[in-house]
């Protein structure tokens, strides 16, 4: 069995990635995992490999062998990938044609709440665990070398210091800033001592409004 994916995300997970799209042929949220228990489904280097030896990246259009649904309490997109087999690239895609196939979500906040984690008591209330949002005055800080952290404004409402796993902003310029973006936000598969479960910003899509606009 093989799904069509347009891929979003390629954030770090556990020395690994954390791959998540859509179906292009319904739309919905595909999170794609391995059976690696020790890095909690994480996907290698080897994993997101083409026949070629070129590697996947978002906005890759890819056919991914897979074995089923494994769907997790919180994590109910994900799918198992067979790792006998090589991905295939069919095509790379815009983000304005992502959002006919997956338009932008509404939420009245983000993945629980308006903090940067859910604790133990509220993970079971959110029953997803990706979405796509539209956001405004975004900036990237860097607390540290391992922390790398995002602040927004999501309808009216700011969202304050969540974690970014995409890695193509590690190394941003401090105070990094963009009017505009569209985020691929994720939760993970457990807590983090035990009680609290941190919001990832796992892709993040910048855009002026001549690009992408707000009835599209």
């Amino acid at each position: 069995m093989k799904y069509t994916v347009a891929v979003l995300t390629m954030s770090s997970k556990n020395g690994g990635y954390c791959v998540a799209g859509v179906d292009v042929k319904n739309g919905n949220w595909i999170r794609l995992v391995s059976d690696n228990v020790y890095t909690h489904g994480a996907l290698s280097s080897n994993n997101i490999k083409y026949q070629n030896g070129s590697s996947c990246k978002p906005l890759d259009v890819v056919q991914v062998p897979i074995i089923g649904a494994t769907p997790l309490e919180y994590q109910p997109e994900n799918v198992l990938i067979d790792t006998k087999e090589c991905w295939e690239k069919i095509d790379t895609i815009s983000l304005k044609d992502i959002l006919k196939i997956h338009p932008l979500e509404y939420h009245a906040v983000l993945l629980g709440n308006q903090y940067p984690y859910i604790t133990n008591a509220g993970i079971g209330k959110v029953g997803h665990s990706l979405i796509l949002v539209e956001v405004t005055d975004l900036t990237i800080n860097h607390q540290n070398e391992r922390s790398t952290k995002a602040t927004f404004t999501y309808y009216d409402t700011q969202y304050i210091d969540i974690s970014v796993t995409d890695p193509d902003y590690y190394y941003v310029q401090n105070q990094w800033h963009t009017d505009n973006a569209i985020l691929v936000m994720s939760l993970p598969d457990s807590p983090y001592n035990g009680n609290y479960y941190y919001k990832f910003v796992a892709k993040i899509f910048p855009y002026n409004n001549s690009e992408i606009s707000r009835d599209t």
